[in-house]
């Protein structure tokens, strides 16, 4: 298991979340049992078990969103968390293996959306930065750099506010798909009509 643990200031283990959403070739190998040779071709590759559901960690009244590495980019685990009352999110990582590449900050800057989807605020430690403070609209409090020493200060709230997405998800996507499809096939209709005509 990827996993997460709160720990009260006391020592005793509050929580624990077990990651989701593992990393493909990186965590797991996918197909292993189909194609037994693929697990061969990568070797030294994590075989981990991924988590049976985003379940935010409580601290008496508080709930915590907590989203392992590059689960920070996808929009369904933050969206969960905020359906079952987390009103906080937290996101922890290794991008040490990306090095000074622009990808720490791309991985940062997708987290963003996390927090504006939900209106939460969002904590972020990385082990080898971009460690961040996000507010609900999406700016950044606080932050640090690529390999830099650093204590991050900051305020958060927690928020319990509803949200459109964190209700209906990607709803809008699918109005606008099914609004250019019926849009494509009167075009189309109107097209053949004036070619007859």
């Amino acid at each position: 298991m990827n996993s997460a643990f709160l720990v009260n200031p006391d020592g005793v283990v509050a929580g624990r979340y077990d990651k989701v959403h593992l990393v493909p070739y990186g965590e797991y190998v996918p197909l292993k049992q189909l194609f037994p040779f693929i697990g061969k071709l990568v070797e030294g590759i994590g075989d981990f078990r991924s988590g049976d559901d985003y379940i935010p960690l409580a601290d008496g009244k508080r709930r915590y969103g907590v989203l392992i590495c590059y689960e920070g980019i996808f929009p369904e685990g933050a969206r969960a968390y905020k359906k079952q009352g987390a009103d906080l999110l937290v996101n922890i990582t290794n991008d040490a293996w990306f090095g000074t590449s622009s990808a720490p900050y791309q991985h940062l800057s997708m987290t963003v959306f996390r927090a504006v989807e939900t209106r939460l605020f969002l904590v972020r430690a990385a082990n080898t930065g971009v460690s961040a403070i996000i507010d609900p609209t999406g700016s950044m409090i606080s932050r640090t750099t690529l390999f830099e020493r650093n204590v991050l200060q900051g305020s958060v709230k927690f928020i319990d506010k509803k949200t459109f997405y964190a209700a209906y998800g990607d709803i809008f996507v699918y109005i606008c798909l099914i609004t250019l499809v019926v849009y494509e096939i009167i075009e189309r209709r109107r097209r053949r009509h004036e070619r007859r005509n």
